[in-house]
């Protein structure tokens, strides 16, 4: 099965899991919520995912935010989103609702918090006390700890930390105190260790090589924190590192993967760490791989085509929390294609 579900502007998804909701339609219940930030559109648009795998705008359907969000991350606790606001220069934190799914901002009488220039990404350790905002303009990592209870956010000492020129990415272990950043064109990647008080310091051996003519895009880790892959848009493949004990990276035998397709720009993984998939963004289409010790096995049939016309120009996904659905976001035609 495949959709298009059309949206008003779409960059990024967020599957929000664990939260069931009642829905005004009659066609299936509410499985989870979903959250939708766009460049053009100063606000979040919510959705309600069905068990279907179709989606349906909240009655309250869109919930604003400071100028230009680029990017988004939920909290371990599904409590909260965070959402990074590239020309404000601010991080916005949002309360979530599990029945209905409405955002309302995490201290209504404060202003979004400031960062350095430029933010484009964001990330949360696995214990839900530290958020970290990559800032490309600055080359820097803004450090925050969380207020478990309310959400608020305090600058730890120290912050922001330097990392490499340009910084393309961000992502967090979900098992350990891991932070790692892509560096684009420089083909490396920077690992950090997080301190007890959030501090970051970087791993031995950091930045880590993609190899020769690499460029690292977005990133993932698997569930289990045992492996990270990249995208590398400029290759046409799928970078894997086998994540060891020290945080330090090492390349997967056979790395770097072909993806079949062009212009690889984000990766997701479902839910199990058992497969992997890329968004194509120069073929408007998706790569579907088989996961084996960080060894990445083409699926029958791969890559998928997004969509049979226009120029969707895929550039984000995400799997839904029963590993049932993929949703893809096509900034070219504004719209969401959904997978079986």
């Amino acid at each position: 099965m495949k959709a298009l579900i059309s949206v008003t502007l779409l960059f990024v998804l967020v599957l929000l899991s664990g939260c069931l909701g009642s829905s005004s339609s009659s066609v299936a219940p509410t499985l989870s919520f979903m959250y939708v930030v766009g460049q053009g559109e100063n606000d979040i648009r919510g959705l309600a995912v069905k068990s279907t795998g179709d989606l349906e705008s909240l009655p309250i359907p869109t919930f604003p935010t400071n100028p230009r969000p680029i990017a988004m991350v939920l909290h371990p606790s599904k409590n909260f989103i965070y959402v990074v606001n590239e020309t404000a220069n601010t991080v916005s934190g949002f309360n979530v609702d599990h029945t209905n799914g409405f955002l309302t901002p995490i201290g209504t009488a404060l202003p979004p918090t400031p960062v350095q220039s430029l933010p484009i990404a964001a990330g949360i350790n696995s214990a839900g006390t530290f958020l970290y905002v990559l800032n490309q303009g600055s080359a820097s990592i803004s450090a925050f700890s969380i207020d478990p209870t309310h959400g608020l956010l305090t600058e730890i000492a120290g912050s922001p930390f330097p990392t490499v020129a340009n910084p393309q990415s961000l992502v967090v272990s979900p098992t350990a105190n891991f932070l790692y950043v892509g560096n684009g064109s420089a083909g490396s990647i920077s690992g950090f260790a997080i301190g007890s008080s959030g501090t970051l310091t970087q791993l031995g051996g950091s930045p880590f090589s993609g190899g020769a003519g690499a460029s690292v895009g977005r990133m993932s880790i698997d569930p289990k924190g045992q492996f990270l892959f990249a995208a590398d848009s400029v290759n046409n493949t799928v970078l894997s590192f086998s994540i060891q004990s020290s945080g330090v990276l090492s390349p997967v035998a056979g790395s770097p993967f072909a993806t079949g397709g062009l212009q690889p720009v984000a990766i997701a993984l479902d839910n199990n760490g058992v497969f992997l998939y890329t968004a194509n963004q120069g073929s408007n289409n998706v790569s579907g791989f088989a996961i084996n010790a960080g060894a990445l096995t083409p699926m029958a049939g791969s890559p998928f085509a997004v969509t049979s016309s226009g120029n969707p120009t895929p550039a984000f996904l995400t799997v839904d929390l029963t590993n049932t659905f993929l949703y893809v976001g096509n900034p070219g035609t504004l719209n969401i294609t959904a997978f079986a």
